[in-house]
């Protein structure tokens, strides 16, 4: 073999050795489980037979005794703020104030005779100060007389539905005994009974909408809030009694006792601060903190992404912040994915709920 012959041999080799073929594209990807994040929820939806109740109600009464004289208003009447309901007979009342403003300018004229002569000296300074004392005295008898007058008469003390009539006239009432019943219609209370298992788990915050519906207008529902929940259950049903407030519509009287259904949806649209990841799918991040793998489903490719952690729960790890609908996380060997890697989801992405 010719020298030259040889140095084309060692050349050929050297060429082999650079063309060595690099490692297959596959072993560059890994395999990994994946997880969809679904922050939106099935919304649960229930009816409940409700009664209707009027926010406010009063039973109108007079603080003094007397003869019922006026009773003008009549059930099923509307009455406006300020407006007359009853009247007692009130001659007496004004004959005491008649008698009290005799007092009063008796005592005053008997007061002012006394100042001139304690200025004078011709009695003590007491008498005088006794004289005004007896001027204060029917001062204050005379307002009590005008007032005991003005309690002659009741009136409404709001917009007012005149539900019920308890008296009639030329009765004799005692103070504090109920002359009508008067309802504030402008707001309504919309009561029902919830099951126990729902007042147990969900909070206004759950709550997506809050519907009324009546019998006399099937269809159209008229949208409520909640009010108060009494907080104790029936003794029977084991249920719990729980108020919806409402405006009384424009095109409808809804008066108190008749009957509605309520219908209740609540999930929450909005979950992601209840986001559980499992325990795999968090890695150490360089501040200290932790975050996930996101996945890109176009490119392969995963990407870091920081999150915010609460206490773990009995499910995984709550997830507070950092996450969005939709974000794909690697959940299986994410403490061994770089940033150069690709990943090949094993089966079908699952999605992610609470």
């Amino acid at each position: 073999m010719t020298r030259t012959a040889t140095l084309t041999i060692v050349i050929a080799l050297l060429t082999a050795c650079d063309r060595v073929p690099p490692p297959p594209a596959d072993q560059f990807v890994r395999p990994a489980r994946i997880l969809i994040v679904t922050t939106d929820t099935a919304v649960s939806r229930h009816e409940f037979v409700a009664q209707v109740e009027a926010a406010q109600s009063i039973d109108l009464s007079f603080e003094v005794p007397g003869i019922l004289a006026e009773l003008p208003v009549l059930e099923g009447q509307t009455v406006a703020r300020g407006g007359s309901v009853a009247a007692l007979d009130a001659a007496t009342y004004d004959l005491a104030v008649r008698e009290a403003e005799v007092q009063v300018q008796l005592a005053r004229q008997d007061l002012e005779r006394k100042l001139s002569m304690a200025r004078q000296g011709s009695v003590a300074q007491s008498v005088a100060v006794d004289a005004q004392s007896v001027y204060d005295l029917q001062l204050v008898r005379l307002s009590q007389a005008q007032e005991s007058l003005a309690d002659s008469r009741v009136h409404a003390p709001f917009d007012a539905y005149v539900a019920q009539r308890f008296v009639d006239n030329f009765v004799h009432l005692a103070p504090g005994e109920p002359v009508a019943r008067l309802n504030d219609l402008h707001r309504l209370l919309v009561v029902a009974h919830i099951p126990e298992h729902l007042a147990a788990t969900v909070t206004p915050e759950d709550l997506i909408s809050l519907e009324a519906e009546f019998p006399f207008a099937p269809g159209e529902r008229f949208a409520l809030e909640l009010f108060e929940n009494r907080g104790e259950a029936d003794d029977v049903a084991q249920t719990y009694e729980v108020s919806f407030a409402m405006q009384n519509p424009e095109n409808y009287l809804v008066l108190p006792g008749m009957t509605a259904t309520v219908h209740v949806s609540f999930g929450q649209a909005d979950r992601s601060d209840r986001i559980l990841l499992p325990s795999d799918a968090l890695v150490a991040a360089r501040d200290g903190g932790f975050g996930v793998w996101l996945f890109d489903a176009a490119t392969g490719a995963v990407e870091f992404k920081a999150v915010q952690t609460a206490t773990p729960a009995a499910g995984g790890v709550p997830v507070t912040a950092g996450l969005a609908d939709g974000d794909m996380v690697v959940v299986t060997g994410a403490d061994q994915v770089q940033a150069d890697m690709r990943i090949r989801p094993l089966g079908v992405p699952s999605r992610m709920h609470e």
